[in-house]
């Protein structure tokens, strides 16, 4: 095949196959943005064949329990939500990383929901959320999701929490931290898997 009909050829396939939103790791915390629905963690990707299926195995990753109590509300957003199938995608595809889901609230804190993650010897990662019961349990979920995929970003919070308009902001109350990312990834997902259309 000629350059010229291999870059046709390519030019057609690109076209046919379409976008997908993908993850990226920049935060954004302008109030434009947020009136406005934008994060710079989203761009525009090329669709890639197959990727679907990959992204159907992600509800029996070995490396993501949850509890029972959840199990259909995560079915659900897995069933209805692109954004919340490539994080658990992204979760299986780090086999140095547990991930457990618990259906008890943080105890001794405001916080509806809370992510403990540890970092053992050898490189592997354990992440514990705690999230109880609401109207907002697949919101926190995914929001909570969305802070270990930080950790596996390399996302150093406490640099950037000392940074204006980095999207991150410690929380000292909980010793914890907050980012725009999380926020807005959690309202995604609650949009698509539990609005009406």
């Amino acid at each position: 095949m000629t350059t010229i009909l291999r870059s046709i050829v390519l030019a057609a396939l690109m076209s046919v196959c379409g976008v997908h939103r993908v993850s990226g790791f920049t935060q954004t915390d302008t109030e434009r943005d947020r009136d406005e629905g934008r994060s710079s963690q989203s761009v525009v990707g090329v669709y890639v064949a197959g990727e679907n299926a990959a992204l159907e195995r992600v509800a029996c990753a070995p490396n993501l329990k949850i509890s029972a109590a959840y199990q259909s509300l995560v079915d659900a957003m897995l069933a209805r939500s692109p954004t919340f199938r490539r994080q658990c995608a992204r979760i299986a595809a780090a086999p140095y990383l547990s991930v457990i889901i618990r259906s008890d609230p943080p105890v001794g804190t405001r916080a509806r929901a809370l992510t403990e993650i540890q970092r053992l010897s050898g490189g592997r990662v354990e992440a514990f959320v705690k999230v109880g019961l609401s109207a907002a349990t697949g919101e926190l979920i995914a929001h909570e999701i969305e802070h270990i995929l930080e950790q596996l970003d390399g996302v150093d919070l406490p640099v950037k929490s000392r940074l204006r308009g980095s999207g991150v902001r410690r929380l000292a109350e909980l010793e914890a931290y907050e980012t725009t990312r999380a926020i807005v990834t959690g309202q995604r997902v609650a949009r698509e898997a539990f609005e009406r259309r």
